[in-house]
């Protein structure tokens, strides 16, 4: 009898093939500031883009939610990509999970373009929304029952604030709400805090569970604080483990994802990325990105990098 336990098989809908394999390799020439290729094939999908958001937020978790996120209707999946739960043995598909389609500058499809629309909005609402995102319910984790769930935030500012907003706290709602609670947290963070900085906010069940290392993160294989050595010490495949790579150094965080993409025991260990990517040029290039980017990845490596992830089972998000 067989008694393997399922696989997961990525399956990018039609908008992101066309993005990855067409799209990308034209707006990444597009130098201009109102990003003019990209905002006119981004307008081209306005009923997919709304269906997209309308699910996401359906899947929020709300004080009358069950214990299962909605199915998406028959607009909403078209307009998502999908992770397929393979049975292993007779290779059926039992369930999709959804996540978002990697088009667009892999934001909030509506983050630059709708500013171009109306020029006198404020810029950060859209380009720092998280709400494209589709984080994992506890029942769309595989295989069932994982034995303890890590939060790994990289880049980890302080439990409630941050540069971009919140990312720990973030993700301690977002999941416990979806029934993920976190055992242990393990944050790096370069920038000095105070103890008192640091702790203050932080709620006793946090600060019980987290290892809060106030250094920055070192991307040496092997290295003290490179954190896929903690996580290979801490963690075993039957736990949920979380990543959030957004730590304002490129040179860093891509040796980190070259040293994730290419091991695939380490790979094996990851359920869940979020990563923000920084690239040359797009539209990030005029809030910010210019002063904090030294890289000669593109938009196209960005696409590319997202793929191979999620095609390795790991649910990878660009991040804000």
């Amino acid at each position: 009898m067989c008694s393997r336990p399922p696989t997961l098989q990525y399956r990018p809908n039609e908008w992101e093939f066309t993005w990855r394999s067409r799209h990308v390799f034209s707006v990444q020439e597009d130098h201009t500031r109102n990003w003019t290729r990209g905002c006119a094939l981004m307008a081209l999908k306005p009923e997919t883009i709304r269906a997209w958001l309308a699910f996401s937020q359906q899947r929020r978790p709300t004080s009358s939610s069950t214990n299962a996120p909605p199915v998406p209707s028959a607009e909403a999946e078209r307009a998502l990509s999908f992770h397929a739960v393979l049975d292993a043995c007779t290779g059926e598909t039992r369930s999709l999970i959804p996540i978002e389609p990697l088009v667009g500058f892999l934001r909030h499809p509506e983050a630059h373009c709708h500013l171009v629309r109306f020029p006198r909005a404020s810029p950060w609402p859209r380009l720092s929304s998280k709400a494209y995102l589709l984080p994992a319910w506890h029942t769309e984790v595989w295989p069932h029952g994982r034995a303890s769930a890590f939060l790994f935030d990289l880049g980890a500012s302080l439990y409630n604030k941050g540069s971009g907003g919140a990312s720990t706290k973030w993700f301690v709602d977002e999941y416990r709400a979806r029934g993920i609670p976190f055992d242990r947290i393990y944050a790096w963070e370069a920038t000095p805090h105070t103890d008192a900085d640091i702790y203050g906010a932080m709620p006793d069940a946090i600060v019980d569970r987290i290892a809060y290392y106030n250094v920055p993160v070192d991307a040496a294989v092997g290295s003290k604080h490179n954190p896929w050595r903690t996580l290979r010490a801490v963690a075993t495949p039957s736990d949920f483990v979380l990543v959030k790579i957004d730590i304002d150094n490129s040179t860093v965080e891509e040796a980190l994802i070259a040293e994730l993409l290419e091991d695939r025991a380490l790979a094996g260990l990851v359920d869940e990325l979020y990563f923000e990517h920084h690239v040359l040029h797009t539209p990030m290039w005029g809030y910010g990105w210019r002063f904090l980017t030294k890289t000669n990845h593109t938009l196209a490596d960005s696409y590319d990098l997202f793929g191979r992830l999620r095609e390795m089972g790991i649910r990878a998000h660009s991040w804000v």
